[in-house]
Formats: C-alpha cells, structure tokens, sequence
C-alpha cells in the first residue's frame, strides 16, 4: 500500500465508511467458516479454537445480517447473479463451511434450518473416506507433550523446537509450509514419523469429527445444503504438480457426484492464502468443469467478478470476529485494506 492509499484508508476510516460503503462494499460477501462447536468443547483448543464458531455466535450473526436488510444466499444465486442471469435485490451474505466436519451436521445445520439460511459444505474426500491427516490438529496435540518436531522427507530435514506451547503455537506458520510442501504421496509417512503415530491412529481422529457418506449424501438433500468439493486429500494445490492438483480436483467432483447423485458445480482452495493458490490452479479449476472456486482471501463479491469466477473472495467468520472487523467488513473498509482499488483477488504464479 502507497502512501495515497493509505491516506484514502484513513479517509475511509475516519468517516465511519461512509465513502468506501459506495465504492468498495460491493454486493455482498462471502464468509468462510470451518467448524460449529458449544464454546466449552472450542474451550478445548487454543491453536485451533477460532476453527470452530459456536451456535450462538453463529445465530448472532445471522440476526444481525437480517436486521441489516441483508438477504442469504445460496452459492448457485450468487453464480447466476454473477453471470447476470438473475437478480439479486438486496446485498447479500453467503455461508459456507470448509472441510465436512459432522458438527456442521449437528450443531450448525439446526441454526441455518430456524432461520432458513442456506449455506455451502465443501467437503475433501479424504474426510469421509477416513484418509485424512488432522496435522493441525495433531500439531497441537503435539505441542503440549514434546518440545520438537522433526519433519523428514525429499525436500530435506526441517527441524522445529519449542520450550512451551506458546513458542510452538508461534512457529506454526512455518511448520505448515514444509507441511503444505510435502509431495502427497510422502505425506502420511513424514507425519506418521513426526507425530509418532500410525495409521490406524489417524484414521480414528479423522473419523471422529468427519461426516460419512451416508450422511452427506442425506444432508446434500436438503433444500438449504449445498455440497461443493474441496480436493481427495486436502493438499495446497499451489505446492503440488499440475497432474496432481489436476487429480485432486477431477476426482474428488466425480466422487462426490458419485455419493450424492448430482453435479457438484463449486470448489474451495483447500487452505486457501497467497501460498496455496497459484493462477495454474485457477485454470485447472475451470478445465475440470467448476463454475466457481473461492480462497481463503479477503474481499468483497462485485459484479465484476463474472471475470475471475474461479478466485472468489472469502471474509473468515468466528467468535473472534468483532464489531469494528464487521463494520469494516460491511462497509468495504477491509476490502480497500487488503485489495486497494482492486475489485479482484491478484492471484500470483
């Protein structure tokens, strides 16, 4: 950001959004969130708390996007008013869910169901397939019993140690790009070696908090459920090889498609950020047939993003997710912050 944008950000900020509202706000937003858990079982967590968005938090929000006129939306409304063969009256929010864990089943979908509220579940494959690598999860687990971590694999030895939880928490940024890095198919054999644990043991943590497929294929039902996918195994698409990435993609949507007995027309980036994505990943997801894709990056959805369709913004939603970061989200203040006078994500090779 140059000084003139951030003499413009601070207008924006010292008059409440009032400008940036008319410019920058757009039509709508699209929020990403993970997990619904009561706060005593987020309580849980330190590392991973904010993963999870409790029931209330999660109804909270929903009454005050209501109360600001603002209509829910499902991902195939936002496509069709993208592609300017619908309306939308009203700015918009639309919900999605990253991953398929089963308390978006229990604890979320009762909330959205009350208020008649649709929303998008990106499910990774490996999830109700048991294959699934919780490494975040496992990382904090991790953390609390041993003082290091020792990540061995083809792109060479990467050594991490801590004296307390609060100085592993603080590395966890780059403990998870060696991990993002590692080709797949070496993956479960490094975090078996790191973690100490075997495969049965991630079996057994993935399938604690994964829906089947039973149950996706009953929740894709639901007039308010939308099943998008999310890659057979979870992978930052931008660290693997393009014929990798473009089998992560192909065929997590024709299993998906195979389970739920209908087309899955959206994508999430697994992980999602500047690291992850690449434009080459834009690319494949529009050859593979995907009608839209989102990040894991901030802004807001204008109708000028009929042009970029497979790189769609998401704003993060949590329990840590105030007044002032609403307003600035609301308001396209958040949006100039991170994206100046773009209206689209910068995706970067």
């Amino acid at each position: 950001m140059n000084w003139f944008e951030r003499k413009i950000l601070g207008f924006f900020v010292k008059t409440n959004g009032t400008f940036s509202k008319l410019f920058f706000s757009g039509k709508g937003i699209i929020f990403m969130l993970h997990r619904v858990l009561p706060e005593n079982e987020r309580n849980q967590f330190t590392l991973n708390k904010d993963l999870a968005i409790s029931p209330e938090k999660l109804e909270e929000f929903i009454l005050l996007f209501k109360a600001k006129g603002y209509a829910f939306v499902s991902l195939d409304e936002v496509q069709a008013w993208l592609e300017k063969k619908a309306t939308i009256r009203q700015k918009f929010i639309c919900l999605t869910f990253d991953d398929g864990y089963r308390d978006n089943l229990i604890h979320g979908l009762p909330i959205l169901e009350k208020h008649a509220v649709p929303a998008t579940i990106y499910v990774t494959n490996c999830f109700p397939n048991g294959t699934g690598i919780l490494w975040w999860y496992l990382f904090e687990t991790h953390a609390k019993t041993t003082k290091q971590l020792k990540l061995n694999g083809s792109l060479g030895r990467f050594d991490f140690s801590w004296e307390n939880s609060e100085q592993a928490h603080a590395q966890f940024g780059k403990i998870s790009e060696v991990i993002k890095s590692i080709p797949i198919s070496e993956l479960p054999t490094v975090l078996m070696e790191a973690f100490g644990k075997n495969a049965v043991e991630f079996k057994e943590l993935c399938e604690s908090v994964s829906m089947s497929w039973d149950e996706i294929a009953a929740i894709s039902k639901h007039p308010l459920i939308t099943i998008g996918a999310h890659t057979m195994q979870h992978v930052s698409v931008k660290q693997q090889a393009s014929s990798n990435v473009e089998n992560e993609m192909r065929l997590s949507k024709k299993e998906l498609e195979h389970f739920i007995g209908m087309e899955v027309k959206h994508f999430a980036y697994p992980f999602g950020g500047t690291f992850d994505v690449s434009m080459r990943d834009l690319e494949l997801a529009q050859s593979v047939g995907f009608k839209t894709s989102t990040l894991n990056q901030a802004g807001n959805i204008f109708q000028s993003n009929h042009k970029s369709m497979q790189g769609l913004a998401r704003m993060p939603l949590g329990n840590s997710t105030d007044e002032q970061r609403m307003n600035y989200y609301l308001n396209g203040i958040y949006h100039f912050s991170v994206n100046q006078f773009n209206y689209t994500i910068n995706i970067k090779n």
